[in-house]
């Protein structure tokens, strides 16, 4: 954070994306390429059939319990924690991937925009999930080929297919152990596992640097070049949030339970906030090209934050508007005039009371 966003959090990006292309390549090539191969172009297919059936699929039926008992509860239990959850956990990341992006896309096009932050992450990350998902898959499923069952000693839980050792990855009780157990499989398991997780922290690290950075830029009025003292303070007020959220989540796989539930709080009210910004950014666009004019835009006079805090006139003014409408107008009257009372004489002044309706002895 201290060093900004060019020379830190950029040269830290790099060599993140270095961590994970070594380890992606390292993994297409020590299993089966051809497979992985097959599972990318056929994924790809199967996404295109049945998008739109997966987009509007809310499992009504099973989750209303239709079918068998235990596959409603099967498919509440995925809706609720990966369709729902994963709904919420981005549109509470929005804020500040949204503001970083901006911010590293400046001086770029849309269409540049699109590609290089949309189609190009999109396509990336069908490879990462076919290549880490492929080699997942290609372990359990060769496992239950060769009947493999999961006793107390992990080491039948491995087998061997097609000449390449393989393990039964639904054996182990977290998705960590999953993944260190699909290393443990691959050449240099011990390697690649330390990789991953120096990658993975690095990650880590990266993603707390990139939000205490635009928190700096939030909090020092849009300055994208804030205080290092105000650098250091949010880098360490964040890191000390997070570390209490996971205390107080205790042990097991609860831990992060409390820090996710903090993230996603704030979802559902910003999911108000981001139907407005998709309005502002279509408005905007409209102005850019020409077709609605800046000079015939109607802006708010007031500030919804401090409407909020005078609830009793906010109040009034939804029963009766008129009341409210006027009395803002008599306020901004009020606030143009005493401003420009020491120009009283001045054309600035007569043209501003001509337009409000004062006549000259009014105004006096």
């Amino acid at each position: 954070v201290l060093t900004g966003l060019d020379k830190g959090i950029r040269r830290l990006s790099e060599v993140n994306f270095a961590f994970s292309f070594l380890v992606l390549f390292f993994m297409f090539f020590a299993l089966d390429a051809f497979f992985l191969l097959d599972l990318f172009i056929q994924g790809i297919g199967y996404h295109f059939n049945y998008i739109l059936e997966l987009t509007f699929n809310t499992q009504a039926f099973q989750r209303a319990g239709f079918y068998d008992v235990d596959e409603a509860v099967s498919q509440q239990d995925w809706m609720s924690l990966w369709t729902i959850f994963y709904w919420a956990w981005w549109i509470a990341w929005a804020p500040f991937v949204g503001i970083f992006i901006a911010q590293i896309s400046r001086g770029r096009t849309i269409r540049e925009f699109i590609m290089g932050n949309m189609m190009v992450p999109t396509l990336m990350t069908c490879i990462w999930l076919t290549i880490f998902g492929g080699v997942g898959l290609y372990n359990e499923l060769a496992s239950v080929q060769n009947g493999v069952e999961c006793t107390e000693n992990q080491d039948d839980w491995y087998s061997e297919f097609d000449g390449n050792k393989v393990v039964k990855l639904s054996c182990y009780p977290t998705g960590e152990e999953m993944l260190f157990g699909a290393f443990s499989t691959l050449p240099f398991p011990r390697v690649l596992s330390m990789l991953a997780m120096l990658g993975m922290i690095m990650y880590f690290v990266t993603s707390s640097d990139s939000a205490s950075h635009i928190i700096d830029i939030l909090t020092a009025g849009g300055n994208v070049e804030p205080p290092k003292a105000q650098r250091v303070f949010w880098a360490v007020s964040e890191g000390a949030v997070a570390s209490v959220l996971l205390a107080a989540g205790g042990g097991g796989g609860d831990r992060l339970a409390a820090l996710q539930t903090a993230s996603l709080v704030a979802a559902l009210p910003f999911t108000v906030v981001l139907i407005f910004e998709t309005y502002a950014t279509y408005k905007t666009l409209c102005i850019h090209v020409g077709d609605i004019d800046v000079t015939k835009l109607t802006y708010w006079r007031y500030d919804i934050f401090e409407c909020g805090m005078q609830f009793p006139d906010t109040l009034l003014a939804l029963v009766c508007p008129p009341y409210y409408q006027t009395k803002t107008r008599l306020n901004v009257v009020r606030h143009k005039t005493g401003r420009m009372a020491q120009h009283e004489g001045s054309d600035e002044m007569r043209k501003f009371l001509e337009n409000i309706g004062f006549d000259d002895d009014s105004s006096k």
